[in-house]
């Protein structure tokens, strides 16, 4: 594991900050899977050690929820673990009206953040945020920056925000130039959203811990994101006819909603008109009314990039994103959704991983053969074209 520590002099300044004023600390909700109970361990363990218990008395959990509803009280507990019932907790609401507006980025985007935060930051308390940093389709890379927005933001902020995803830069892995982290990075960098300990860790696809850092928030991300990068972004020598993708199972497969950002970390590895096949359970479903609706009304991707760049809607940019892909690719699915309804949406379902190998295979073959046959009609046509030609010559 890699960490980084903080100075002696910055870890005292925290223990004279923290008598008295609320701790916040931010943790990710139930469609992530970041080892959030031990990241509490680690945190509670320092804030015991600077203050015991009465500085534990002022710690409050804010649940990072952006835009998905709050979690249940199961979900609490898987991820909190141990400390679920210890503290106060509070579930993020994008559309609070007790949101506080804090600024506008230099893009335009109104920054309204959780009031809870906010007023911590205001009343001079500690803002801690935790967190994994992962691939992520549009951001580049999740973690730091992504708990403050969309984490804690208003619905109209994550919505200004995530318009700005149709940049060809706003992809996976890739920060340089990408106007959706760029906007991200300003608004956790405002005065009252600026935290002031980040602490982020770096899990493989088993969920085994790689690496964790600690410390100052863009530095933090800058680091996670170094070794994500070198730990889930793979070269490859030839694209694929067929590539299978699993989701990660739950909850990362929870809904398709959810699911489809395994389709746009692997897209790129398959070749032209050749198939993806996402494994995902889907057990909530759709998981996104506007997702299901778009996909319904619009059929193409010139259509929803359309809608996305005229009236853009959150939800609709999944949408957006899977029209995109399946203008070049042909999409599978192996999941518990309804057949007809990804049929009618162009996406073809299986029940299992076996049926939807052999019957992509074999449709891939008859394509090639047809290919090849049609390739040896124009290869004899032309021939038959020369010979005639020599004939008439003569």
């Amino acid at each position: 594991m890699q960490r980084k520590k903080e100075g002696g002099e910055e870890k005292e300044e925290k223990k004279r900050g923290g008598g008295g004023r609320e701790i916040v600390i931010v943790v990710d909700d139930h469609t992530r899977s970041a080892p959030t109970e031990e990241m509490l361990d680690a945190l509670t363990a320092e804030i015991s050690e600077a203050g015991g218990e009465e500085y534990l008395r002022r710690v409050k959990v804010l649940v990072a929820c952006g835009t998905h509803s709050a979690p249940s009280k199961e979900e609490l507990r898987r991820i909190l673990g141990k400390h679920y019932g210890r503290f106060p907790v509070e579930a993020h609401d994008c559309d609070a009206d007790s949101l506080v507006f804090v600024g506008r980025t230099s893009r335009g985007t109104p920054v309204f953040l959780n009031a809870t935060y906010v007023n911590a930051k205001m009343r001079g308390g500690v803002c801690v945020l935790t967190g994994d940093i992962t691939l992520h389709y549009y951001a580049g890379f999740g973690g730091g920056r992504k708990s403050i927005l969309p984490g804690i933001a208003g619905r109209e902020t994550i919505r200004r925000n995530h318009a700005l995803l149709v940049h060809e830069n706003a992809r996976t892995a890739n920060l340089d130039g990408n106007p959706v982290h760029e906007d991200m990075c300003e608004a956790a960098a405002m005065p009252l959203a600026k935290p002031d300990f980040v602490l982020n860790t770096v899990s493989d696809a088993s969920g085994n811990l790689v690496a964790a850092f600690a410390g100052e928030c863009d530095e933090v991300f800058k680091r996670g994101a170094a070794v994500a990068r070198e730990l889930f972004v793979k070269r490859i020598r030839e694209k694929y006819d067929i590539l299978v993708v699993s989701a990660g199972g739950f909850p990362k497969d929870r809904n398709l909603y959810l699911a489809t950002k395994a389709i746009e970390h692997c897209k790129r590895a398959v070749a032209d008109g050749g198939s993806l096949i996402l494994v995902a359970e889907c057990r909530d479903g759709v998981g996104d009314a506007v997702f299901e609706d778009w996909m319904n009304k619009y059929k193409t991707a010139e259509a929803v990039e359309s809608a996305v760049k005229t009236n853009f809607v959150l939800g609709g940019h999944k949408a957006f994103y899977l029209r995109s892909t399946m203008r070049r690719i042909r999409i599978c699915v192996v999941s518990s959704l309804d057949a007809e309804m990804l049929e009618n949406w162009g996406i073809q379902p299986y029940e299992s991983v076996q049926s939807a190998v052999e019957c992509e295979l074999n449709l891939m073959l008859r394509h090639k053969e047809k290919m090849e046959e049609e390739e040896e009609g124009e290869r004899k046509k032309e021939e038959r074209e020369q010979r005639e030609k020599r004939a008439g010559e003569n």
